[in-house]
């Protein structure tokens, strides 16, 4: 008599292959998903990682503009949407073209407030650090800026990569420093400022805007700027000094 079959004779050992391919599929179509997505924001996730890398330097980039249209920050500003800062921005550019000084007198935004850029030429001589006779018209517009503010003024000297050693300054640092002094003195002595609203920095070469690898690029670095800080620094600088 043949043997009867059991039930679990004709089982397909194989059934697991179908659940395996379904998964590899699923998989497979979730990981082409996902390269599509980046694929079309690849120019957004690029620039992302470019401003996550500048955030990890500790630096920030930014535009010179012309006038308050172009003001702007290519990576992520704290700031954006404040209306007393963008107040102080569209004030500044104001007084700057009135003075008829947009060529002279460059604007930047940065997360620490409004810099009125200068370039060397405007106030000192090669290599020196004492204010030229002819800049009254530039000056005098200035001190209009920072009497019609309360914000705090930062003054911050910047040299190119050229070394310097004369008989005054034996290195950049010393003369970008002398010539940010140099700034803060008349403001205080001639301008009558309250000197608290003041402070001094000296970079030397080390903060460019652009790379000294051209005479071009070497003369936007030689500059002076005149930080008007933002007031919500200010008031954050305060609250950590009183809680010390």
């Amino acid at each position: 008599m043949p043997r009867r079959k059991k039930k679990g004779d004709d089982v397909n050992t194989n059934g697991w292959m179908d659940t395996y391919a379904d998964t590899i599929t699923l998989l497979l179509t979730f990981f082409i998903l996902l390269y599509s997505i980046s694929a079309v924001d690849s120019e957004k996730l690029k620039q992302l990682n470019q401003a996550l890398q500048s955030s990890l330097k500790g630096t920030t980039e930014v535009s010179e503009v012309e006038n308050l249209d172009e003001l702007e920050v290519k990576t992520k500003n704290p700031n954006s949407g404040n209306t007393e800062y963008e107040d102080l921005a569209k004030k500044l550019n104001d007084t700057i073209e009135k003075n008829g000084l947009t060529e002279v007198i460059k604007l930047r935004k940065e997360d620490r407030g409004i810099v009125l850029q200068l370039d060397e030429t405007i106030l000192f001589d090669p290599g020196k650090a004492d204010l030229k006779e002819n800049n009254k018209e530039v000056l005098e517009t200035i001190t209009t800026i920072i009497n019609e503010h309360d914000n705090d003024v930062l003054i911050e000297g910047h040299t190119d990569n050229v070394p310097m050693n004369n008989k005054e300054f034996a290195s950049n640092w010393e003369l970008s420093a002398a010539r940010a002094l140099s700034a803060v003195t008349y403001f205080v002595h001639e301008k009558q400022i309250d000197p608290i609203r003041f402070s001094v920095k000296g970079y030397g070469e080390y903060k460019p805007l652009v790379p000294n690898d051209t005479p071009e690029n070497r003369a936007i670095n030689r500059r002076v700027d005149i930080l008007m800080v933002e007031q919500k620094v200010k008031d954050d600088k305060d609250t950590k000094a009183s809680q010390k």
